[in-house]
């Protein structure tokens, strides 16, 4: 990485920083873009910004001054000469920009209070944004800016390159792997971890070609990544479940869609098993079971079969993915609460310590936190097999506590913040998310054996072939690929190309809602568009099978259910 590009890294951050905070604190609408772009106009807008009187505005202020004057000394180094330096321009402030500073005093008196708590922070807060005037025609040079705050006039801040917040699942083992592999490859070295005001408040020191940096992780869980992503305080969200419909409304505005395949980054799959101590005898259990038994209904293992002792409910706190998967997967389903008697844990590895040193407990926890406990089969239902957390079982998601593990990145992200999302789900991304425990996408080979009672030709291919580990699904209503399927597209290419004497076989399945004959019609078509998708990018495809709501994997009376039954399972002669 050069020391132009670097700089430029450096200086892109801090400017969306700025952007941020003025939206959040002062409720003025700024440009990145033409910050970065239009020195004039930046330059202007600084000195309207400085009249401010606030501590953290005016050192952010002035590390985007040092910034800029550093990035314009490296640019123009090749070609300085002893005495050139430039007369400083005289800047024009319009009227225009005169009546935004005003306008931006009078907001900050009557939001005083709430921003002295916020002024506190170490660290400024960072945000996104709402329209300082643009200023047209006004001439300025970066040399006016620095004359109008000295540098060493203002304290020494080290902001961070990039703010990393939301789950522990990701953000406890997998985030410092990706961050630390990912600097390195941009160049860093020297990496040195600190906590800070808490365990799960990290911060990162490296060094590059341009000095010491850092990066801010903090792992609150889920819910968090979005509130600090629209309060500013994040570049990059870490979520152990998908952000919400009213979660994307809501940042819509500032972030964009948060739905859509740019901003939302599937970096890894997880299980989300259910563990019990391993001297419990208990080797299977139901979704309504457990719903029961978190919920207090079923509070004692002589309920179950076992002893006469009361259970001992263990579950991740409020702010956790975990927990909201689990909240969701079992408990709603059944219309269930958890209960008050349940201890709560912010740390995934805590709780499964927890389960350890103690028989009468049961918890649920990511795939790679069971450590010396024992996973429970789930099963969704009277009807249905009772499936273990496997490596395949939870790659094709066909084990019913399945989930995905995302990275979140707003449309106006800077280049490094999306440049560390596309390198998690790059292959060497991916190898650290098989080495972190987590279940990678990476594509893997399994054996698949006849089943009694599956079509004749099913058993064939079994007995033939093998599977792998992806399965396609679709958007709710439609026949296009959800935010995974695309990208695995493209991981099924690649397998294809290092695999280019094996063919491909593309089996389609249905819910069970409906008529049998519309069911087979409807899964035929989903496959049909997976293969229409392969062929465009020159992967030819054998056959195309369509079992219609054969030989389901989940119960079709629940939503989700229904949603892992509609897919399309690859498979290989």
């Amino acid at each position: 990485m050069s020391s132009t590009s670097i700089h430029a890294t450096k200086l892109a951050s801090a400017l969306t920083q700025l952007v941020q905070l003025c939206q959040s604190n002062f409720q003025i609408q700024l440009s990145v873009q033409q910050l970065q772009s239009d020195v004039p106009y930046r330059d202007t807008v600084l000195a309207e910004l400085a009249q401010l009187d606030d501590a953290s505005l005016q050192a952010l202020i002035t590390q985007i001054r040092q910034l800029a004057a550093e990035a314009d000394t490296v640019s123009a180094a090749p070609a300085a000469t002893p005495g050139s330096a430039a007369k400083p321009a005289a800047a024009t402030v319009p009227v225009s920009m005169r009546w935004y500073g005003l306008a931006a005093l009078l907001l900050l008196s009557t939001a005083a209070g709430a921003w002295y708590l916020a002024g506190s922070n170490t660290e400024p807060a960072a945000v996104q944004a709402a329209p300082l005037a643009a200023a047209a025609g006004v001439t300025a040079s970066a040399s006016a800016a620095m004359a109008a705050v000295p540098a060493s006039a203002a304290p020494e801040v080290r902001l961070p390159l990039l703010r990393v917040h939301g789950s522990n699942t990701v953000g406890e083992k997998l985030a410092p792997a990706l961050l630390e592999a990912f600097l390195a490859s941009q160049g860093a070295s020297q990496f040195s971890w600190h906590t800070q005001n808490s365990d799960v408040e990290r911060l990162l020191d490296f060094s590059d070609n341009t000095g010491p940096n850092r990066v801010q992780l903090h792992a609150h869980g889920s819910g968090t990544a979005f509130k600090d992503l629209l309060s500013g305080k994040a570049d990059v969200g870490m979520s152990s479940r998908r952000v919400t419909g009213d979660e994307t409304d809501k940042a819509r505005a500032s972030l964009g869609d948060l739905s859509k395949i740019g901003n939302e980054h599937i970096i890894a799959l997880d299980g989300l098993a259910v563990i019990v101590n391993q001297n419990n005898p208990l080797k299977a259990i139901s979704t309504e079971t457990l719903a029961k038994m978190f919920s207090g209904e079923i509070s004692n293992w002589s309920q179950l079969g076992g002893a006469d002792r009361p259970i001992v409910l263990l579950a991740r706190d409020h702010n956790s993915g975990t927990y909201d998967t689990f909240n969701s997967l079992v408990l709603k389903k059944f219309a269930k609460k958890l209960s008050e008697k349940a201890q709560r844990f912010e740390s995934s590895t805590e709780l499964s310590v927890a389960v350890s040193q103690d028989e009468a407990a049961i918890g649920f926890i990511g795939l790679n936190y069971i450590s010396y406990n024992k996973a429970l089969a789930i099963s969704e239902g009277a009807d249905t097999t009772p499936i273990y957390p496997t490596r395949f079982t939870v790659s094709t998601e066909d084990y019913a506590l399945s989930r995905r593990l995302y990275l979140y990145t707003p449309t106006s992200a800077s280049q490094l913040a999306k440049d560390f999302a596309q390198f998690a789900i790059s292959e060497p991304g991916q190898a650290l998310v098989e080495q972190s425990g987590l279940i990678s996408q990476n594509i893997r080979v399994e054996q698949v054996y006849p089943i009694e009672g599956a079509p004749a030709t099913y058993n064939r291919y079994a007995g033939t072939g093998q599977r792998l580990s992806l399965n396609f699904r679709f958007n709710y209503g439609e026949n296009d690929l959800d935010n995974k399927g695309k990208r695995d597209l493209q991981r099924l290419i690649r397998f294809m190309e290092q695999n280019s004497g094996r063919r491909l076989v593309l089996m389609g399945f249905s819910d069970s809602i409906g008529a049998v004959a519309k069911n087979t019609e409807l899964a035929l078509r989903r496959a049909k568009a997976v293969e229409r998708e392969l062929v465009s990018r020159g992967i030819a495809v054998m056959a195309v099978e369509s079992y219609g709501e054969l030989l389901p994997v989940a119960n079709n009376d629940t939503d989700a259910g229904r949603e892992r039954n509609r897919r399309v399972e690859v498979w290989v002669i």
